[in-house]
């Protein structure tokens, strides 16, 4: 109990000293360093070499422990401006589904206060992780970066296991820069949240098919398409050329047009089953709706109160994804998810292709349960 109340108050003290931010460009106040194993024991070293010139008279063995603790304060002075001229931004990171890695990208800049650029070994792993929401300690690793390359991007992978808007926890730097005598750190927070989606699985899935009328039964604006031959009609002036039937046309001499059909597409409602667990059929419905994109079908959602219209556009497909994602905790604004970071989750449009694999292991399941 005493060590939940003690960290909550450091996390408390890290907001006030450390404020969140989207980019962070390192100073006295957010750099930490003290000496390492190697460092202490240095500065015993040094001792006993002080110790032993004392005790036998010896100036040599006094100037060379002197001489080793002026380079063990230098260290100090140059450890902290190497680690101080780090500057980085964090990227919106990419939408991904649960019990996946999101990847959180930092990119460096140039630090105002520093020409130098900085260098040695940068090593960053995720301060704190919450129980609920995120893995254990023992899921996330170190990652090394070599910031003394000409490499401006640095990424940090976390393993995501639940489903909702997650809230990216702290991020320590660290740097042993140049003799590992001393380790500098900091705790930053770049303030970035991230939508996990539900993991697709294949399970029953409630669908209502809104039929429409096929065009050959329909009116005569709806014979326009450009499908199946349909009929020849008579040709009425301002009709385009290109439908006319020249055969047709040459042998009887009778101006007629093809007329062509189109088959509707009906419009399918996807909602959560009846009986069934609710993660059950969150993933159920991201299965279903993962395998309609890529298969281009038109679908709508229907989830408590909020109404997705039918569609295949990969905006909507995101919309639809982010519903489910933060069903029922928060309510969902469709606005917003067209100006956060879904659109960066794939630039190209591939989220569905990169899950058409996975969709195609369970496309036999096209069960519907009304």
């Amino acid at each position: 109990m005493f060590k939940k109340v003690l960290h909550k108050h450091w996390l408390a003290w890290l907001d006030k000293r450390i404020p969140p931010h989207s980019s962070h460009a390192l100073n006295m106040r957010s750099v930490f360093i003290l000496p390492s194993r190697f460092g202490w024991g240095f500065i015993v070293m040094c001792m006993c070499l002080f110790l032993l010139g004392t005790n036998y008279q010896n100036n040599l063995m006094l100037l060379l422990s002197y001489l080793l603790l002026s380079v063990m304060l230098l260290t100090l002075f140059y450890s902290y401006q190497n680690f101080a001229a780090i500057a980085l931004s964090a990227s919106s990171p990419k939408t991904v589904f649960a019990n996946t890695s999101a990847h959180l990208t930092l990119n460096r800049m140039q630090h105002s206060g520093y020409k130098t650029t900085p260098e040695g070994l940068l090593q960053a792993h995720w301060l704190e992780i919450n129980k609920r929401q995120l893995p254990k300690r023992k899921d996330t690793s170190t990652i090394t970066f070599d910031i003394g390359n000409r490499e401006q991007r640095l990424t940090v992978p976390l393993l995501l296991h639940t489903r909702g808007e997650h809230r990216l926890p702290r991020i320590t730097f660290k740097s042993a820069y140049p003799f590992g005598l001393y380790h500098c750190w900091a705790h930053l927070d770049f303030d970035v949240k991230i939508i996990v989606y539900p993991e697709p699985k294949a399970g029953p899935v409630y669908e209502v098919v809104h039929n429409t009328e096929d065009a050959v039964g329909g009116k005569e604006d709806d014979r326009q398409g450009n499908e199946d031959f349909f009929a020849l009609t008579d040709f009425i002036e301002g009709e385009p050329l290109n439908r006319v039937a020249w055969k047709q046309v040459a042998k009887t001499g009778n101006w007629v047009v093809k007329q062509f059909s189109e088959q509707k597409s009906d419009d399918v409602f996807l909602s959560l089953p009846t009986n069934t667990p609710l993660e059950e059929g969150l993933s159920a419905l991201t299965q279903k709706i993962v395998s309609m994109q890529s298969q281009g079908l038109n679908y709508g959602l229907k989830l408590g109160s909020a109404t997705f219209t039918p569609n295949n556009s990969i905006s909507h497909m995101h919309q639809c994804l982010s519903a489910l994602a933060t069903y029922p905790n928060a309510p969902f604004d469709p606005s917003s998810a067209k100006s956060s970071s879904h659109a960066s989750i794939s630039p190209a449009g591939t989220l569905a292709a990169s899950l058409a694999a996975q969709a195609a292991d369970n496309s036999d399941f096209q069960g519907r349960s009304k």
